[in-house]
């Protein structure tokens, strides 16, 4: 504010009054409008704020239909969740069941003797544990005869003066990272080392060797107490491995788990309880409930969506008042938008279920939607994939060895044919016919590379073989039980066909190959079961056309390159080649607002960009505002140096006048005399 020295003293004026309400004049009609205008802003700010949240709630709401399994699973029903509960997938058949669990899936266990003391020394040399099933005698429980499972590693520890004892035996154990977990238990008489197979099943028992570095393999000292097969059964067995029984409509089916997923097409069975002689009732049918809540959801929140465009955006007669967004192209255009995405027919869909008029959803007279339940359950019970595929991203194979397992934006809805010209193949070796199955010195240390990933030193046990099915399971879980495969993610199968072993990688693709490195000594030219060393056959990628057009193979997996099967990306399942039949693709609704969303909603989309101007409007006013202060300061100051000279001009008159007064004040007398005729 200007400072003031003169107050009107000269001209008698009330200056600051005067300049006052000539700085209220200029200013006022400005602050009015500037205030207007932010009013309004601020108003459309807000409207626009709340017609983001409520896009961004129909956007969830719709998201959650993105995933079919989210809200179209079939669902299973126990009558007794406490023996059997059960899972099921889309996949899944409907049906009535009635189960029998007769027998639970348990892990073996087995205990040593007692120790005094957890830092007891148990012995030295070498422990080796195998998996696969065991026979035991019924009368004494020793094991009888042992038969590997060559799908489950072998573990070999060397136990020596680090590691000896009844703590270090467990610990050098579990850091092995094998299948098979030890602990130590005190059952009152003693400390126990007791071993337990990680995996539950008959085939996944345990056979425990040793080299007890006392020369003595077999008796109850040193490290031979904690041997476990048929002529060292000196570990005792206090839970057998075992399977999984239970009765389906009184056929039995065996698990090596006791979650059953083989037996029912897309169920899981999940047995809690062995309850013979007991029935449990199992019921498999369409989730309805679940789509119908999602569907629901879908409804309401575009119905809230609706009626916050009806306060922001429309005018009520009654009151006589517009909303701040009346008219407003962004709003009408989005709304635009998304109802003609919710009228129109969903690509790729050519039955009796095409768009959501279909299913029970139709158009009020105020523009909100409406549920009928009844028909979209019809709808679900008759076609519930086409009721899912109105909403989520759907690819359906006609083929069942074919699977659908992606796409992307540039896929078009449809059905795209495919043809299988070569099938994918895994990397393998093949050794000589006729081969030894001896294993020695010679020939039982092994190096090789699997897809890439080289071996550690891997130790064949050595022997004489009775069998090649023996030997090739020894030489599977060696190889698969090898750490440096294992964290690369390579694993392969060993087969013996009656006259030759191979090796053959479990992945399929040019990537997959097997490769032996050496075998026994550096350059020693040993054979192990007529394999030596050298590079297998790599494998080859599948190579496919869609609808007619050529395709990227990688593996047993294949993507669309060109055309309107451009990536999308299927999987087989088997060798079959030739006419594969056809993959249905639907992209959906949700793919399709997600578009409509993106334009909205996105860091540069339409909203963002409407929201963004507004505020710079609001920014502008302040700056406005600032540059109007300014201005004023100015014109203040401007006024009162007017208002001062012309003080300072009527003072000095009114001294003049003073002064003349005065003077002719002071005049003779006879000057002043009045003459009369």
């Amino acid at each position: 504010m200007t400072t003031v020295t003169t107050t009107g003293l000269g001209s008698g004026l009330d200056i600051n009054n005067i300049v006052t309400k000539l700085m209220e004049a200029e200013r006022t009609p400005q602050t009015v409008l500037f205030d207007k205008q932010e009013a309004t802003d601020q108003a459309r700010i807000s409207a626009f704020g709340s017609f983001k949240s409520g896009l961004s709630a129909f956007q969830t709401a719709v998201g959650s239909l993105r995933h079919s399994t989210s809200f179209s699973q079939m669902q299973a029903t126990s009558s007794e969740a406490e023996a059997v509960s059960a899972s099921a997938s889309l996949n899944a058949e409907a049906g009535d069941y009635t189960l029998n669990v007769k027998q639970l899936a348990q892990a073996q266990n087995l205990a040593s003797k007692t120790y005094a003391n957890t830092t007891d020394v148990v012995g030295s040399g070498t422990l080796t544990i195998k998996f696969g099933t065991n026979n035991l005698d019924p009368v004494t429980g020793d094991p009888t005869d042992f038969t590997q499972n060559p799908d489950e590693g072998t573990l070999t520890l060397t136990l020596d003066a680090t590691n000896n004892s009844l703590l270090g035996v467990r610990d050098a154990i579990n850091k092995a990272g094998a299948a098979v977990k030890a602990s130590i238990v005190n059952d009152g008489g003693g400390n126990r080392l007791v071993l337990t197979s990680t995996s539950t099943g008959a085939r996944n028992g345990m056979e425990i060797t040793v080299a007890d570095s006392d020369g003595n393999n077999t008796d109850a000292s040193g490290l031979s107490a904690l041997a476990f097969n048929q002529t060292a059964p000196q570990m005792s067995q206090t839970l057998a491995a075992q399977d999984a029984v239970v009765g389906i409509n009184g056929l039995d089916v065996t698990s090596t788990t006791n979650a059953v997923s083989t037996a029912l097409k897309g169920v899981t069975l999940n047995l809690h309880k062995a309850q013979p002689g007991e029935s449990v009732n199992l019921s498999i049918a369409a989730n309805t409930s679940g789509i119908t809540e999602g569907v629901q959801g879908f409804v309401d929140k575009f119905n809230e969506l609706v009626t916050t465009v009806n306060s922001i955006a429309s005018y009520d007669p009654e009151t006589r008042k517009a909303g701040v967004l009346l008219g407003d192209f962004t709003v009408q255009g989005a709304m635009r938008q998304i109802r003609s995405f919710l009228t129109r027919s969903v690509d790729g869909l050519d039955g009796s279920i095409k768009s959501l008029m279909n299913i029970g959803i139709s158009t009020k007279a105020d523009g909100t939607l409406a549920l009928d339940t009844e028909k979209l359950s019809a709808a679900i019970k008759t076609n519930k994939n086409d009721v899912v595929a109105l909403f989520a991203p759907l690819g359906v194979a006609s083929d069942n060895g074919v699977t659908y397992v992606s796409k992307t934006a540039d896929t078009k809805a449809g059905n795209h044919a495919l043809a299988v010209t070569t099938a994918a193949t895994r990397g393998s070796l093949a050794g000589a016919a006729g081969p030894s199955r001896l294993v020695d010195a010679s020939n039982s240390a092994l190096l090789l590379t699997v897809d890439g990933v080289a071996s550690g030193s891997i130790a064949i046990t050595q022997g004489n073989y009775a069998t090649g099915a023996e030997l090739a399971a020894e030489l599977q879980s060696r190889i698969n039980g090898d750490a440096n495969l294992k964290a690369g993610g390579a694993s392969v199968t060993v087969q013996y066909n009656g006259t030759t072993f191979s090796i053959e990688s479990r992945r399929y693709g040019s990537e997959s190959e097997v490769e032996i490195n050496q075998i026994g000594a550096a350059e020693s030219g040993a054979l192990l079961g007529g394999l030596a060393v050298g590079a297998g056959t790599a494998g080859k990628d599948v190579v496919a056309t869609l609808n007619g057009k050529e395709t990227e193979g990688v593996g047993r997996q294949i993507t669309g390159l060109t055309g309107d099967a451009k990536g999308l990306r299927l999987e087989l399942n088997d060798d079959v080649i030739g006419d594969r039949g056809s993959v249905r693709y639907t992209s959906g609704l949700v793919a399709q607002l997600d578009e409509v969303f993106a334009g909205l909603l996105g860091a540069q989309g339409t909203l963002e960009s409407r929201l963004g101007s507004l505020q710079d409007s609001v920014a502008t006013i302040e700056q406005e505002r600032t540059d109007l202060t300014t201005r004023m300061e100015k014109y203040e100051l401007q006024l009162f140096k007017q208002f001062n000279a012309m003080d300072k001009l009527v003072s000095q008159f009114q001294s003049t006048s003073t002064y003349l007064t005065q003077q002719l004040a002071n005049l003779p007398y006879a000057n002043t005399r009045t003459f009369t005729g």
